[in-house]
């Protein structure tokens, strides 16, 4: 009894210190500063890229300003007998302009999804909204890996 305790300890212990930490934590070189942050279109997918963009905002490393214009579309992708849209195809296109000491560089990301439609029009929006902020994270992934690239 006492041999399995020890063995059940000495591996918690083991697993406890495996060395683990998180991708970004020590990751400083992705670290920017953007001093100004111009944002139009689409407001509730604009306020999530803003977001997700403070995770790589410091006051440190090279400055950037950057102008954002968003289209958001929500159009019907396929239709029943009745006529009454089943699912939706919905696409964000984010232009972002990044100007610095000596670049000024245009970006152009489009994403898009289908959506089935919700007989329950809240659990719809909040579907929606959820795919809104996926798709904020997966630009400005994109948009931190080209500004790394250009370095």
């Amino acid at each position: 009894m006492l041999k399995k305790i020890f063995i059940i300890l000495f591996c918690l212990n083991f697993l406890q210190s495996c060395g683990y930490i998180s991708v970004h934590s020590g990751n400083k070189q992705f670290k920017m500063n953007f001093e100004k942050i111009d944002f139009s279109g689409d407001w509730e997918f604009n306020n999530f890229f803003r977001d997700s963009l403070n995770r790589y905002k410091s006051n440190e490393g090279k400055q950037y300003a950057i102008k954002v214009d968003t289209t958001y579309t929500k159009n019907s992708a396929t239709k029943d007998s009745s006529g009454k849209t089943t699912t939706y195809e919905i696409n964000i296109d984010a232009n972002i302009n990044i100007v610095s000491d000596n670049l000024n560089k245009n970006f152009l990301f489009r994403e898009k999804f289908t959506m089935e439609n919700f007989s329950d029009e809240l659990s719809q929006r909040n579907y929606e909204r959820s795919n809104k902020q996926n798709l904020a994270n997966r630009i400005v992934n994109k948009l931190i890996i080209q500004l790394s690239f250009l370095k």
